[in-house]
C-alpha cells in the first residue's frame, strides 16, 4: 500500500478542486493511503456553511484532512467553523508531511 499527501489550493467548484477529489478517491479505491492537505482556496472545502459533501465521506473512510491555520485565518475564518475531523496546523506539519520518506506528494493548482 502506497502513501499519497494531496495538497488542494484551488477553491471548491473549480475543475481543479474536482480534480483533485476525484483523484484522491480513485487512489483511496486502490487501497492507498490517502492524506489532504488544503491551502489557499481550498481551505473553503472544509468550513462548515460551504463544506464539499464528499470531504466528510472521504473523512470517515479514513483519509486525513489537514489544513492551513494560516490561510483559513486569512479569508475571515476561525477554527470553530471547520468540519469535524480536519486537523489544523502550521507551515512546519506541512514540511514535515512532504518531507516524509514514505510518501509521495501531488499537487493540484
Amino acid at each position: 500500500m502506497a502513501s499519497y499527501l494531496i495538497l488542494i489550493s484551488s477553491a471548491p467548484g473549480t475543475k481543479n478542486f474536482d480534480r483533485a477529489f476525484s483523484l484522491a478517491e480513485n487512489i483511496k479505491e486502490n487501497g492507498n493511503s490517502i492524506t489532504l492537505f488544503l491551502i489557499q482556496d481550498g481551505v473553503r472545502a472544509a468550513v462548515n456553511a460551504g463544506a464539499v459533501r464528499e470531504l466528510p465521506l472521504l473523512i470517515n473512510s479514513g483519509v486525513m484532512c489537514y489544513l492551513l491555520e494560516e490561510d483559513l485565518r486569512l479569508r475571515g475564518f476561525e477554527r470553530g467553523s471547520l468540519l469535524p475531523k480536519v486537523e489544523l496546523v502550521g507551515y512546519n506539519e506541512l514540511v514535515e508531511l512532504m518531507a516524509s520518506d514514505s510518501v509521495t506528494t501531488l499537487s493540484v493548482f
